[in-house]
């Protein structure tokens, strides 16, 4: 260390011998030097660090005015916002007073000018993220969903393993009417992920569509048309096909509405609900039933689809015993083929004899249905319920509804069949447990109040029981609940 320093003090005297040498030459030469003024210290910051300090400085301030109590508030708020905006023009990449900004703005409702002060920073930093997010809501809070798009676009592409922004980005693309973009966005995620929720993505956005009426209805045929591929199941293939004959009627197209229809219910005859559609639009036809009933007659051995659609007009037209006695020749018809029909087919037909009040024409269909399918659990509930609506082999119906709900525990109409089974084996308080958990599960099924008004009032609970039947006639309102009400003094019920 002391070589060091004695090295540095040789540096130093050999430089003071250079300048007194220079000194005096200049003194020889004749060279006078003037006096100059004394002048202060400089301190002078580099450019930089000035701009940073003083934005800095003025960053404070603004903090300060937006927290002051003093004097008027909107004043003191519009000068923190300048504050930060000059702060943001003398180190516009420094974040902390550009957040300051950001959010000033946005307590203000100025969506807009908050996302021009943020446009240039993202431009000068595209990976930024956070901010990039606040951009897209500030786009969209001003309902500019181009620009809410476009950032959106960025913070995808920066993040492609975040589902949910695929999904606003598809959102966004769609209010801003680029569906060739949503329909892209759509594709490629599904692409990515290859899970059933993508695929299940353009059929949500098909069934938006369909909800929202014809002006809308070439949307959501686009989107189906991008969900059909993604589909191998034939159920899933056939409720697609349906949904699309749906937006194909609210573009007046029933021809082909019609010709999807009988493609979906091909596809997939375990389903009914092509053929009541198709039962629907042949309803409003003039002569409909005696024209399909024509075709039957003309191909007697090959119009199963026919009498089913025959069947299904019928009780579009609420007529329920020609609709009952058509589906009765269709099941007969089935069975000399030596098939039987599908399960939908069995419910459908006893759904229809129960209309037309055929007692036991329903417990008759429905055992043959057991008889063909012993593992449905909809066929035992049916049978489970009628046998407690006839009070007939309760037991058996006990049973039954016990096995159904094995496959289907917390199924509200499951529970209530159960209750009412107790209930009419006497077993009230029993019956009550189930009903009540029935009524929790759908509180907006009207039968399941009533029951359950039936039972409070069997123990003697009339004040709650009359408090069910309320609910249920408000949801329904029914005769036979109705009477129950002028029979305890509760009708008209109170307004809610």
């Amino acid at each position: 260390m002391r070589l060091i320093r004695c090295a540095a003090c040789n540096r130093l005297i050999g430089s003071a011998f250079v300048v007194s040498f220079l000194f005096f030459i200049v003194l020889a030469c004749g060279c006078s030097f003037s006096q100059a003024p004394a002048r202060a210290p400089s301190f002078t910051l580099p450019e930089r660090d000035a701009r940073q300090a003083g934005a800095l400085a003025l960053y404070a301030k603004g903090i300060l005015l937006e927290s002051s109590t003093q004097g008027d508030t909107n004043a003191n708020r519009q000068a923190a916002c300048d504050a930060f905006r000059q702060a943001v023009l003398l180190d516009p990449d420094n974040r902390r007073p550009l957040e300051a900004l950001v959010s000033a703005l946005t307590d203000g409702a100025r969506f807009a000018e908050a996302l021009e002060v943020l446009e240039p920073f993202l431009a000068r930093h595209p990976e930024e993220v956070e901010l990039r997010f606040e951009a897209a809501r500030l786009a969209e809070a001003g309902e500019r969903l181009d620009d809410a798009a476009r950032h959106c676009a960025v913070l995808f592409a920066l993040q492609p393993g975040e589902r949910e922004l695929g999904h606003a980005l598809v959102r966004l693309y769609f209010q801003s009417g680029r569906i060739p973009e949503a329909l892209g966005v759509m594709r490629g995620i599904h692409t990515r992920f290859n899970d059933a929720k993508s695929a299940a993505l353009p059929v949500q956005w098909a069934i938006h569509f369909t909800r929202e009426g014809p002006q809308t209805a070439e949307r959501a045929l686009a989107c189906l048309d991008l969900a059909l591929p993604l589909r191998t199941n034939k159920a899933e293939r056939a409720a697609v096909l349906t949904l699309t004959a749906e937006n194909r009627l609210l573009l007046g197209q029933t021809n082909t509405a019609e010709t999807i229809l009988l493609d979906a219910y091909r596809l997939n005859p375990a389903v009914n609900t092509a053929i009541l559609r198709l039962g629907m639009l042949w309803a409003v036809r003039p002569d409909a039933t005696n024209r399909l009933a024509r075709r039957i007659q003309a191909d007697p051995d090959g119009a199963y689809t026919d009498r089913l659609i025959l069947a299904a007009t019928h009780q579009a037209l609420d007529q329920a015993d020609a609709a009952a006695d058509t589906l009765s020749e269709a099941y007969a018809w089935r069975m000399r083929q030596g098939y039987f029909p599908s399960e939908s087919v069995y419910l459908w037909h006893a759904a229809l004899l129960e209309a037309a009040q055929r007692a036991q024409a329903v417990e008759r269909i429905l055992l043959d249905a057991l008889a063909a399918y012993p593992h449905s659990h909809e066929l035992k509930n049916f049978l489970a319920y009628h046998w407690a609506e006839a009070a007939t082999r309760l037991d058996e119906a006990d049973r039954l509804v016990s096995d159904a709900l094995l496959l289907q525990p917390d199924n509200a109409a499951y529970l209530d069949t159960k209750g009412w089974v107790l209930f009419k084996l006497g077993r009230y308080y029993e019956a009550l447990q189930w009903l009540l958990k029935a009524a929790e599960l759908d509180k907006e099924e009207p039968e399941i109040f009533d029951h359950a008004g039936d039972v409070l009032k069997a123990v003697g609970r009339d004040s709650e029981a009359i408090l069910f039947w309320t609910r249920s006639h408000r949801f329904q309102p029914a005769p036979a609940v109705e009477k129950k009400l002028r029979e305890h003094n509760a009708f008209p019920p109170p307004s809610s």
